[in-house]
């Protein structure tokens, strides 16, 4: 959380998003029951399987093997994610990585944590990029390396894409930097909200190209 909300904060406390409650987006009273956590389950097809594996015939069409999800995207996640992209609450950040951080396994510290780079316009006009935010403050939680691993080439925005549309859109929309970081690595993108999987799925296959051992993804809220 930088200086600005941290003023922000005390001049002009958040209210809970669910109890309405001033001091904070969700209070410590409401967390626990925020959010439905989801069943494990493969996030292109969702057939139950274990740990969040994408299932045998989703992973033979792209490079992710595990993609965990926290919680699907209904009314108090919705307003989260809002909050965070469209209010400058940074502080949605430090929660959706709490609840990363809950609903992911053990990683072994050699993972390397990175994310899914916003649309260009869309970050200058927010002043940051909400995954990046997310993504390093999983990091910090879990004491593992973070570092920024793709360049986002596309500047379509997917709002109300369809699907067909979205995988056309993400071809080639990005490109890997500075692969000597994280070559042979496992490496575990994060984002904020899955719809599709078409994003997640170029991203991967771009760092997947720039020589990792292998891709997994975890993102806080899946639409429905």
């Amino acid at each position: 959380m930088n200086l600005i909300e941290r003023l922000l904060g005390v001049i002009a406390p958040h209210n809970c998003l669910v109890c309405g409650d001033e001091g904070s987006l969700i209070c410590d009273w409401c967390q626990p029951d925020a959010f439905m956590a989801i069943p494990s389950r493969c996030y292109r097809c969702r057939k139950a399987t274990l740990d969040f594996r994408v299932c045998p015939s989703c992973r033979s069409q792209g490079q992710l093997t595990h993609v965990w999800t926290c919680t699907d995207y209904e009314k108090t996640a919705q307003d989260l994610v809002y909050k965070l992209k469209f209010d400058r609450a940074q502080a949605a950040a430090n929660l959706i990585a709490q609840y990363l951080d809950e609903t992911l396994p053990y990683l072994k510290p050699e993972v390397l944590i990175t994310f899914v780079p916003t649309v260009t316009n869309r970050v200058r006009q927010r002043g940051y990029d909400q995954a990046e935010l997310i993504a390093k403050a999983f990091a910090r939680r879990r004491g593992l390396r973070f570092a920024r691993t793709l360049l986002r080439l596309g500047k379509s925005r997917q709002t109300g894409a369809r699907r067909h549309e979205r995988l056309k859109q993400q071809i080639g929309a990005f490109t890997a930097i500075r692969p000597y970081l994280y070559q042979k690595s496992t490496v575990l993108l994060i984002d904020d909200v899955l719809t599709t999987g078409a994003t997640l799925q170029a991203a991967a296959a771009a760092l997947k190209q720039a020589g990792i051992k292998q891709a997994n993804a975890a993102v806080f809220t899946q639409t429905l």
